[in-house]
Formats: C-alpha cells, sequence, structure tokens
C-alpha cells in the first residue's frame, strides 16, 4: 500500500534509509525473522573454517526481469540480514547486473547492506535517452502508431535505445569503489574455496547469460570465453554484462570479436572432440531468450552432496484471473507478442518441484521488463516486495530445518508442504 506521501509499506515492512538495508520491519515480525535466523545458523550453517564458527552460505541465481530487478535486491538484503554469504551469483539481464554488484561487494569484502545505495543512483529514465518512443514492446501492444513510429527507428539501427548508460553507471562502481574490472577480479582460488568441485574455467563468483544469436547458443560468461579466442582473466566485467540485459529491438545488441579458437567439446559417453571456430564477429542480446533462471549453475561437478544450497530468486507473479484473448493475426503480431512473453511472464511460476523449493518468488507489482519510467513509489513497492518474500522464505526454511540443497530435497520438501 502507498500513503498520500508516496511512502510504501509491505506485509509490515516499510522504506526506511536509516536502517541497515533501508527497511523496518514491525517489532513482532523483525522478533519473528531474527529467530529464524538463529535457527537457521543452528541447522544449517557451513564451518568458515576448519577452526572457525559456522556460517550461512548460499550461490544465488537471479532471474532477469528488466526494471522488475529492483525486486532482487530487496530480497538479498534480506538473506544478507539473516547472515547469508554468498559464494557464487549466476545472473541473466536484471538479475547480471544485481548478480555483478553482489559478486563484487563479496570480492571487495564490503558489506552487502552498500547494494540498495548503489542501485538506488541507478536512474532507470537515463536508459531512454530519446525519451519513451517504444510501445510494442510493453503493455501498451495494441497502439499502432507507436509500432509504426518503432519499425521507422529500427529500419535503421538494431535497438530503439543505445544501453551505454549502464557503462556510465555500473563501470566506476566497480572500477572506483570495488577494485574490479576484469574476470580475473572475480576469481575464486582453490585456497579460498578448497571444496569446489568446478573446473578451473568455471572458478569465478560471478557467471552471467547472453545468447549468442550468431552461433545459435547461450554464451555464459567468463565460462565460454574460449570459444571465442579469449583468454577469460582478461575480459572486462561491464561488457559481459551490457551484452545480457540487451532486450532484443529495446537495445542495441552487443558485437564481440570472435578470434579462432579451437576448443575440447565433452562427448555424453566420455572423452571429448575437438572443435574449431574460425574467426568472425557474433551478436550477442538478452540472455533471457535461452537461460532466463540459472538455477543449476553450481551444480556440483563430482557428484557429491551439495556443501550449501543454491537459492533463486525469481520476479514472478501469481496470476488468477484471465481475461478474453485474441490470437495472433499478422506475422508482426507474432514477433511481437514473441518477444513480449519472452521478456516478461513466460515463466511466472512455471518451475518444477526440484526448483520451487529453493527459489524466492518475488511479485512483480504489475511491472513489465521494459518500464523503465517507472516512479519512484512503484521502486519503493518492488523493493519491498522483495523484502516481504525474502523475509516470508527465511521464516519458512528455519521451520523446516534448512533450505533444501537437491532437487530431490526440494521434491520432498513441497510434498511435504500443506
Amino acid at each position: 500500500m502507498t500513503d498520500p506521501a508516496g511512502s510504501t509499506s509491505v506485509d509490515g515492512a516499510t522504506i526506511d534509509p536509516a536502517k541497515t538495508y533501508g527497511y523496518a520491519r514491525t517489532p513482532q515480525r523483525q522478533e519473528e525473522f531474527d529467530q529464524a535466523a538463529s535457527q537457521l545458523l543452528r541447522a544449517d550453517g557451513w564451518p568458515s573454517s576448519s577452526s572457525g564458527p559456522n556460517e550461512l552460505v548460499a550461490d544465488l541465481a537471479l532471474e532477469g526481469g528488466g526494471v522488475k530487478g529492483i525486486g532482487i535486491v530487496g530480497a538479498v538484503s534480506v538473506l544478507a540480514e539473516a547472515g547469508y554469504r554468498f559464494q557464487r551469483v549466476a545472473g541473466t539481464s536484471a538479475g547480471a547486473i544485481a548478480a555483478t554488484l553482489i559478486a563484487a561487494l563479496s570480492a571487495a569484502g564490503k558489506p552487502m547492506s552498500s547494494l540498495k545505495g548503489y542501485l538506488d543512483g541507478l536512474s532507470f529514465k537515463k536508459f531512454m535517452p530519446e525519451g519513451k518512443i517504444h510501445l510494442f514492446l510493453d503493455h501498451h501492444l495494441g497502439k499502432a502508431g507507436g509500432a509504426l513510429s518503432d519499425a521507422e527507428i529500427l529500419s535503421r539501427r538494431m535497438g530503439l535505445y543505445p544501453g551505454d548508460y549502464l557503462a556510465e553507471w555500473l563501470g566506476p562502481i566497480l572500477q572506483d569503489d570495488l577494485g574490479v574490472r576484469t574476470f580475473a577480479d572475480l576469481k575464486i582460488t582453490l585456497e579460498e574455496d578448497p571444496g569446489m568441485s568446478l573446473p578451473e574455467s568455471r572458478r569465478y563468483r560471478l557467471v552471467v547469460h547472453t545468447s549468442d544469436i550468431t552461433r545459435g547458443e547461450l554464451a555464459r560468461l567468463p565460462w565460454d570465453y574460449n570459444y571465442y579466442g579469449h583468454d577469460r582473466d582478461a575480459e572486462e566485467v561491464v561488457p559481459a554484462v551490457r551484452a545480457s540485459m540487451s532486450i532484443p529491438f529495446f537495445f542495441e545488441p552487443v558485437t564481440f570479436d570472435a578470434l579462432a579458437a579451437d576448443v575440447d567439446v565433452p562427448l555424453p559417453g566420455g572423452g571429448s572432440i575437438t572443435t574449431h571456430y574460425d574467426p568472425g564477429t557474433v551478436t550477442w542480446v538478452d540472455g533471457g531468450m535461452l537461460r532466463n533462471f540459472p538455477i543449476d549453475a553450481f551444480v556440483r561437478m563430482d557428484g557429491a552432496p551439495p556443501r550449501w544450497p543454491t537459492i533463486g530468486i525469481k520476479l514472478s507473479s501469481l496470476q488468477t484471473s484471465f481475461g478474453a484473448t485474441k490470437a495472433a493475426a499478422t506475422a508482426f503480431h507474432v514477433a511481437r507478442s514473441c518477444l513480449s512473453t519472452m521478456m516478461n511472464e513466460w515463466d511466472a511460476y512455471n518451475v518444477d518441484e526440484s526448483t520451487a523449493g529453493r527459489t524466492i518468488f518475488v511479485a512483480n507489482a504489475g511491472l513489465t521488463a521494459t518500464d523503465f519510467d517507472l516512479t519512484t513509489a512503484q521502486q519503493n513497492q518492488l523493493f519491498l516486495n522483495g523484502v516481504d518474500a525474502a523475509t516470508a522464505f527465511v521464516i519458512e526454511m528455519a521451520g523446516r530445518g534448512g533450505v533444501p540443497r537437491t532437487a530431490q530435497e526440494s521434491r520432498e520438501f513441497l510434498s511435504a508442504t500443506p
């Protein structure tokens, strides 16, 4: 709910800049949350070292969703308040932006309470330097005049907006504040994490997903830079995030120079085969086309039980009423609807039992991925929706004795839930 002054509250939580994480709960809800966090630490904690105290540890998988990504910040803030440390983060599109800040804060040893402050400095309207010229990519899909204007623009360039603002905003934060420029700054060594099973090519705090529409495949960065003949450690982080958030037709895509590469590709029955790529250029767009919710990014490679859970955060709403619909009548309508489906609610609650039991679902406040002109009250609503969803998640997981760590544990948890 929103009062006349514009402040927002959700389930007793309100925006409060004076608080460490930017929000405050009612005393009763806060006490319930604090008790749950203590229970989780006792039941689900992991030794911070061979002789140190236990701590809550999790990997994160963050869904894409454009402006709705503010909800991720609220949810992650709650997990950090509960005591979680985030070892690795996978993200797509808006999830990639949040994932990058989380990974960089962890690498720099800075508190996760800084996360909301950084996002508060993000001006969404600056993603649209020419004003809101688009209409067909958001919920105003029926206005033909706007669609014709967009078509004229797209006949001259590959996207309605350049997307340059992301680098202007994110670059200084990473380099000047957090000391992160290339993926080498986000590496995890065996000395830091001796129990990890990931191969050397995946030993990073961050992985972002982009769709390579030239080769027709998913690119997981920095993991897959070798497919393009590039050194993973030397590649800069910001361009990878920019590629991951390149909503087709909305933002101009990223063109990447691919060098000649010979890659050993594993075969299903064991062994590998060498695959050769000639040099050239490729086009990268939003990773949500192929992997919008990378919940399985950090599955152990050795078959051993997970040491800690991967917690997913989805920007989804549960729709219980549907109005009358009308089928697409032209190829343009088909293309437009495919894009809208990809960017918004194609997977709203469409996760199976192996995933849902370890996922925080954040209500999207009725916003679409491309509502970049959202108000302060709407931003606060999204943030507090994340706070509310993650608070409920922590309390529920404490009641069950810990977050499910495997697909089977997730299924068992859901089957036992009334």
